[in-house]
C-alpha cells in the first residue's frame, strides 16, 4: 500500500476521474437530499394546513387520502434510494475503480 502524502493527495484531488467522481456522487446526492426533504416537508406543511381533506376517505374505501400519501411518500423515498444504489453500481463504481486502479489502494 503506497503512503499518503501531501503530493500523492494533490495528485488525487487533481485527477479528472476523481473530480467527476466526487461531483457527480455530490449532485446526485443534494438532488435527491433536497426531493426528501421537500416531500416531508411539504407533507408536514399539507397535515397543518389541510387536516379535514386529510381525514376524507378516498372514494369507497376506509384508507383515508392522509395514510395514502404518507404511504406513498415512504414508497417514493425507498424508489429514490433505490436510484442512488443503481447509480452508485454502474456509474459510480466505475470511476471509483478508475482511481483505484490509476493510484492504487
Amino acid at each position: 500500500m503506497a503512503q499518503l502524502t501531501p503530493e500523492r493527495t494533490q495528485r488525487i484531488l487533481s485527477d479528472p476521474a476523481f473530480k467527476e467522481l466526487a461531483s457527480a456522487r455530490a449532485k446526485l446526492r443534494w438532488s435527491l437530499s433536497i426531493i426528501t426533504l421537500v416531500l416531508f416537508f411539504g407533507f408536514i406543511a399539507l397535515i397543518s394546513t389541510a387536516r379535514d381533506a386529510l381525514g376524507a376517505n378516498i372514494a369507497n374505501s376506509a384508507v383515508p387520502l392522509g395514510l395514502f400519501l404518507a404511504l406513498a411518500m415512504i414508497v417514493l423515498v425507498v424508489m429514490l434510494t433505490g436510484f442512488y444504489v443503481q447509480c452508485s453500481n454502474s456509474r459510480f463504481d466505475r470511476l471509483a475503480q478508475l482511481v483505484t486502479r490509476e493510484f492504487g489502494q
